[in-house]
């Protein structure tokens, strides 16, 4: 379990993160560790009686605990992908939180900053990687940062079980100064990241808050920030190659002349990152991907900023864009989460935010009678969202069940109970929408076989899939949509929509030939096995 640690601003206060964060605070006036002897009486009197002061009882305790375990897993995409997205999609840590003297160990981290097991090679091939940022060819910092982060552990939050210490980065050039530190041992091993102003000495490092006793995965990601300057980081292994996409364009058919199928969708060019193994980024608010190559090989790829998935609509749009007014029909309601979700996954995958996006459909699933709604451009060309379920707190489905990536579903399964799903497709017609339905699965967002098919034809009667061997499908239209079934990573397959006379008003080539995660078809990959 990972800890954050926060810089004192003020004056007493209990911690905020229930048990799971420290922040320290030195009372005594003097820069340094408060005494961990003799605390006097009249100095315990007194942390109590600010704590007492400060603290408020959560109205619902047991949703925030839950809350806060949810952030404090922000640190990759499923098991090892968290700003604008970062920012908006759980990417924070939990927050601000102050101790009092020697109170503080009541808050320690759990797990006592022990680690976590090594299971990867790639990780261990991280580990083992040479210090990488703006500092990395100070040797005198880098043997100072190593030997105080090594004698101060209790600053640190780490523990003794994990001997060596190695500084696998330090940097300068956002604006502010951060380190990221490895405590590890031959079976496990922790992650330390802290920040703190440029020129900071490794004294005051190791004091500054931060991120304590994270996980190592073989492409780490961490984010924090410090007066105003948010950072980003993506750290691959020595010898792997990172490449960005900030940006990614839609495809359309009048001037690019593509073939069916192609219309619609994202087109993303790759540059390569002037440094060498990590991208450090310092935007509020990082737009697109990356990607990580290691010995020929991608090994990660998908959007900067989003993490696990997780949209809320306490989360702040772009700038320049809205939704409807609030509405008391749930149909209605459902339909603006849904122009909020396409604002948001649109923006982390780079993609243009305006013209803003227009609810293309919206009704009733046949069978639980759940609230749906399509979003997507007015042309119908490009990125499209289903929404299900009236809550603008959304989880998302990039997968079907068997390739979902793991999700700790008993503590998150309970926290997003009565939470909205969605799921993502690229549509190539104003005729023609086709996306994936999106369900529950062990505490899980998943894609089902159901394939929602949305025309705005008038004239549109019926829908015909055809699979990969020429077997077909079909399905009547009502209310302007239809349910097909297909289970996902079943074609190439083509999709036809007919009128009463079996013209084809409509056709488009999907190519669905990968059950795993994707993104409005863009696939997802981390795959370091």
């Amino acid at each position: 379990m990972s800890e954050r640690t926060e810089r004192s601003e003020g004056r007493g206060g209990m911690p905020s993160g229930h048990g799971m964060s420290e922040r320290t605070e030195r009372s005594d006036g003097r820069e340094g560790m408060p005494s961990r002897h003799g605390m006097s009486l009249e100095e315990l009197r007194a942390g109590l009686a600010r704590l007492a002061g400060t603290v408020v009882a959560d109205a619902d305790p047991y949703t925030s605990v839950l809350r806060h375990a949810r952030r404090r897993r922000r640190s990759r995409w499923g098991a090892g992908v968290g700003a604008f997205l970062a920012a908006l999609l759980a990417a924070a840590v939990a927050g601000p939180a102050i101790g009092v003297g020697d109170l503080r160990t009541w808050f320690r981290d759990p797990e006592g900053g022990t680690g976590y097991a090594i299971t990867n090679d790639w990780a261990r091939r991280l580990l083992d990687s040479p210090t990488r940022g703006s500092l990395a060819g100070d040797r005198s910092l880098v043997g100072e940062l190593t030997r105080v982060f090594d004698a101060d552990r209790d600053e640190a939050g780490m523990s003794a079980a994990l001997p060596t210490v190695r500084i696998l980065f330090a940097d300068d050039s956002t604006g502010v100064r951060v380190v990221v530190v490895a405590y590890r041992s031959d079976r496990a091993a922790g992650l330390v990241a802290k920040t703190a102003p440029i020129g900071s000495r490794p004294l005051e490092l190791v004091r500054a808050g931060g991120l304590v006793n994270l996980p190592v995965a073989p492409f780490t990601v961490l984010d924090d920030s410090l007066d105003g300057v948010r950072w980003h980081l993506g750290l691959a292994p020595a010898g792997c190659a990172v490449s960005t996409a900030p940006t990614a364009t839609v495809a359309h058919e009048a001037r690019d002349r593509q073939p069916v199928g192609e219309t619609g969708r994202i087109r993303r060019g790759w540059q390569p990152a002037l440094t060498p193994g990590y991208v450090l980024l310092n935007e509020e608010h990082p737009r697109g991907w990356w990607r990580v190559e290691c010995d020929g090989t991608i090994r990660e790829q998908g959007p900067v900023a989003l993490r696990d998935g997780e949209l809320s609509s306490k989360l702040p749009l772009p700038d320049g864009t809205a939704t409807e007014a609030p509405d008391s029909d749930e149909v209605r309601r459902t339909g603006q989460a849904a122009i909020r979700d396409h604002l948001l996954l649109a923006a982390a995958a780079g993609l243009p935010t305006s013209p803003a996006p227009v609810r293309r459909w919206s009704g009733r699933l046949p069978g639980d009678g759940r609230p749906a709604s399509i979003s997507g451009s007015a042309s119908g060309v490009g990125p499209v969202v289903l929404h299900v379920g009236a809550s603008h707190d959304t989880l998302l489905a990039t997968a079907s069940a068997a390739n979902a990536r793991p999700d700790d579903t008993g503590t998150r399964g309970a926290s997003r109970a009565g939470w909205a799903l969605a799921a993502t497709a690229v549509g190539g017609s104003n005729d023609l929408t086709a996306v994936r339905v999106p369900a529950w699965s062990d505490g899980q967002a998943v894609l089902t076989d159901r394939l929602l098919v949305v025309s705005q034809a008038a004239d549109a009667v019926r829908v015909k899939l055809i699979g990969p061997d020429g077997a077909s499908t079909v399905a009547p239209v009502a209310n302007g949509f239809a349910i097909l079934t297909s289970p996902p990573g079943a074609g190439p397959f083509t999709l036809l929509v007919l009128d009463r006379d079996n013209v084809v008003i409509a056709l488009r080539g999907v190519s669905d030939g990968s059950a795993g995660p994707q993104l409005f078809e863009e696939p997802l990959i981390s795959d370091w096995g």
